[in-house]
């Protein structure tokens, strides 16, 4: 299949334009929907991550023969594709509220929930993700919480990415911290193994900055951090933030307009 094949039949498919020749005429008879192969390999991909989402491990999942999932799916770049689609399209709205403070802040944790439900979202390239109609009924949802703003329609795209971008970047943290709780080798017991060797190989007062806030993270936390006072941290300044650049007229590096 030729990358423009490809790109086509992915558009047909999130559209569910039918019937999708290049795919549907192969194979034996279809005996699944094409809604159930992507809800089984999302599951396979929420509990295994997205290395492991394999045509073959999805084929014995869905218990038929390896060849069979091409006939509903051309390949597995189109699979994620679709995939991404129907969490969106899953996500929860984000609600208007009186102040567009907190409009966006719950733009951003719907956001951010739903890459804790799908880390694997995490390892999506997302530039060329195709549009369909989970992932526009998101973008027009939120673009209904700035639409009376005072501001180019360039940068309101900008400002979504930019929540975005925070989102998902929040999100990867604390998907990193559940990993590594899962590991069985706990942060204190980490710290206890790694701490004295530190104390032993660092010289004396060289990283007096570090080892100062470093200790009252640590003596915090018990732990290198907490994902999720960061995330409330991280949010209160980027909203603070975004409070300013509209106060000045919108002017300045979100989005290019402006």
């Amino acid at each position: 299949m030729t990358p423009e094949d490809e790109a086509r039949a992915l558009v047909r498919l999130l559209w569910r334009r039918e019937p999708v020749r290049s795919v549907a005429k192969k194979g034996p008879k279809q005996r699944l929907s094409l809604d159930s192969v992507i809800d089984v390999a999302t599951e396979h991909a929420d509990a295994r991550g997205l290395d492991a989402l394999t045509m073959r491990a999805l084929a014995d999942e869905l218990g038929v023969g390896p060849m069979t999932v091409y006939t509903y799916v051309p390949t597995r770049d189109v699979l994620v594709s679709l995939m991404v689609d129907r969490v969106a399209a899953q996500e929860r709205e984000p609600v208007r509220a009186v102040l567009l403070r907190e409009s966006l802040a719950d733009a951003v944790r719907a956001m951010h929930a739903g890459y804790l439900a799908h880390p694997w979202l995490l390892h999506v390239p997302p530039w060329r993700d195709v549009l369909g109609p989970g992932r526009l009924r998101r973008y027009e949802a939120q673009l209904g919480l700035i639409e009376d703003l005072p501001i180019a329609d360039v940068q309101r795209d900008g400002l979504l990415a930019l929540l975005g971008v925070f989102a998902a970047g929040s999100a990867r943290d604390a998907a990193a911290a559940r990993a590594v709780s899962a590991s069985g080798f706990s942060d204190d017991q980490w710290w206890q193994v790694v701490g004295p060797e530190l104390a032993a190989a660092m010289p004396s007062g060289a990283f007096p900055l570090s080892s100062r806030v470093g200790t009252a993270v640590g003596e915090h936390y018990s732990a290198p951090g907490d994902p999720s006072a960061g995330f409330e941290l991280g949010l209160t300044v980027l909203l603070d933030g975004v409070e300013a650049w509209l106060a000045n007229g919108a002017v300045g590096p979100v989005g290019s307009a402006g």
